[in-house]
């Protein structure tokens, strides 16, 4: 049965069709099938909210023919932004599992130290759940 540790790795493997420190990748699955992938194009569209996670919900929003993902989960191979995390929320994505905290991976971090990204998301008018999984 594939586990949060196989989709995890499958958004790194998307991610890294793209060119460091840009490598960000994201899958969207519901019932246990990945539904749709997604790569950071900011720099390729000039699109600055083209991030990984966007991409791959847009994708599964697109093939549904609706803006809700209900009972879907969201696997991201670094941990989302604000904007990530809000469009989440709006399509009523369940669950955030990412794979690499921001600090440890990246310079990119969108939010306060102060609030961790999974406090800010259980704190919005859609809360979800957010968590960090660590890649064995």
């Amino acid at each position: 049965m594939k586990d949060d540790q196989y989709f995890l790795k499958r958004a790194v493997e998307v991610g890294n069709r793209v060119a460091k420190p840009y490598n960000f990748g994201a899958v969207v699955v519901k019932d246990g099938k990945i539904i749709a992938e997604g790569v950071n194009r900011v720099r390729v569209t000039h699109n600055p909210t083209l991030h990984a996670e966007i991409s791959a919900m847009m994708e599964a929003c697109e093939k549904f023919e609706t803006h809700n993902l209900n009972d879907c989960t969201l696997y991201a191979s670094h941990e989302p932004c604000l904007m990530c995390v809000n469009c989440a929320a709006w399509t009523h994505i369940e669950r955030i599992v990412y794979a690499s905290p921001a600090r440890e991976s990246t310079d990119f971090v969108y939010h306060s130290e102060d609030l961790p990204i999974e406090e800010f998301a259980a704190k919005l008018p859609r809360p979800l759940k957010v968590e960090l999984i660590r890649l064995k």
